[in-house]
């Protein structure tokens, strides 16, 4: 029998614990919890709304910037509209959680400051429409384009989440923005301040450059899929994991219109003991997300596992036997979402941008609930990772590339 190693926890800032996150103690013995005390949450990381001015479903599209003829405050509802709009139809669809993200360098968001008008209203809104079933967070998206002259700081856009105050990318480069992140205050309302890697390209932010422990345990979450841009950045989030980055996956739709919160589910899933903002932003903090794009059948995957008895997103203490427990369960009234492999991922041995199938299972029949125990005596993995096919992921007995779900890594510690 696998021998179970201690997990190792992160340091947590005297902010966050202020703002009613766990201590370190009580986090160590929350992601030692068995499978069964977390829910799965699902929710939208990534939306937009009016307060993106320049750009969205109020505009033309024939590039002339215009507003579109029928467009007028009385008629946002037709196309796009403010946060609480955005949160009440969340709400309505049944999302557990929302956040919205807009660009900071926008018109509305000027001057910078607290007390800009537009910023407190998201974040009064947030407050709103939180309750015992839904959970709604104001959220920014630092959107660096280009550099300053002379600066080779990297580009690249960041959603800063559950934060008190807000940043324009536009005089702020990168490692400013890393430091800044590591101090801000969160939110009223509980929670923490957390962020995620927007659309990444695979060197993005000057090839994954100013990693630190500070920084690390703040940038915890990174977006392998935007709807509108098809394929899954596998490449990008294998290159950034194996650079050292400690990143759990999510989904998104990056939306700038009302069209994808109506027509698409959420991608993302979160486990957290309850459905609070302050669990919520700690689960992701402390990376236990996951994300499934076969939701996009309108039905949902759940997905839970645990190595050496630490769950999902856990750093372990070198261990060389890993037990793993992964527990999937699939609509039972939709056969396409049936599990059909589970494979373990973990980064490659010598290649920096590849990775290696340490194990792997396949399923066939008709079981809507699978749980799978593998063993892996590896001593030099750096992290491992589960990758899901479906049925909805074969074509006359062929498996396509990516499969549709992916798990956040458990990191070995090494």
């Amino acid at each position: 029998m696998a021998k179970v190693s201690t997990c190792l926890w992160c340091w947590i800032s005297v902010v966050v614990l202020a703002a009613g996150s766990l201590g370190q103690a009580a986090a160590r013995e929350e992601q030692r919890l068995p499978l069964s005390a977390y829910r799965i949450y699902r929710g939208e990381m990534h939306a937009h709304t009016v307060n993106t001015w320049s750009h969205g479903g109020h505009r033309v599209k024939d590039g002339s910037g215009a507003l579109r003829a029928d467009w007028d405050q009385e008629n946002y509802r037709n196309f796009q509209g403010p946060p609480p709009q955005y949160f009440e139809r969340a709400k309505a669809k049944g999302f557990d959680f929302f956040v919205v993200s807009d660009h900071t360098q926008e018109k509305p968001f000027q001057p910078v400051e607290a007390r800009n008008e537009a910023w407190r209203a998201a974040l009064t809104a947030a407050e709103k429409y939180t309750d015992k079933t839904f959970v709604a967070i104001a959220g920014f998206e630092f959107s660096r384009n280009a550099p300053f002259d002379k600066d080779k700081t990297g580009t690249g856009h960041i959603n800063g989440i559950g934060a008190a105050e807000y940043v324009n990318a536009e005089f702020t480069n990168i490692p400013q923005f890393y430091e800044w992140l590591q101090r801000a205050v969160p939110a009223p309302g509980g929670g923490c301040v957390v962020a995620s890697f927007n659309h990444p390209g695979p060197t993005q932010y000057q090839d994954w450059a100013y990693l630190e422990p500070g920084i690390a345990e703040v940038i915890t979450m990174f977006e392998l899929r935007t709807v509108y841009r098809g394929a899954p950045r596998w490449g990008a989030y294998v290159r950034a994991l194996n650079e050292g980055w400690k990143l759990s996956p999510i989904s998104v739709t990056d939306s700038h219109g009302y069209w994808h919160l109506d027509n698409i589910p959420p991608l993302t899933y979160v486990l957290a003991p309850e459905l609070t903002k302050a669990a919520l932003t700690r689960a992701m903090r402390q990376r236990r997300t996951y994300t499934s794009w076969a939701g996009e059948r309108k039905t949902r995957v759940d997905l839970k596992y645990s190595v050496n008895g630490c769950v999902m997103g856990s750093t372990l203490d070198r261990p060389t036997q890993l037990a793993f427990r992964v527990e999937v369960a699939t609509p039972k009234d939709d056969a396409g979402q049936r599990v059909r492999r589970i494979q373990v991922v973990r980064n490659h041995p010598t290649d920096p941008d590849g990775t290696q199938v340490a194990a792997e299972a396949r399923f066939d029949g008709d079981a809507h609930e699978i749980v799978w125990t593998p063993t892996i005596e590896d001593s030099t993995g750096k992290w491992f990772l589960l990758r899901i096919h479906h049925a909805s992921d074969m074509k006359d007995g062929v498996f396509n590339e990516h499969g549709s779900t992916y798990s956040a890594p458990v990191w070995t510690g090494r």
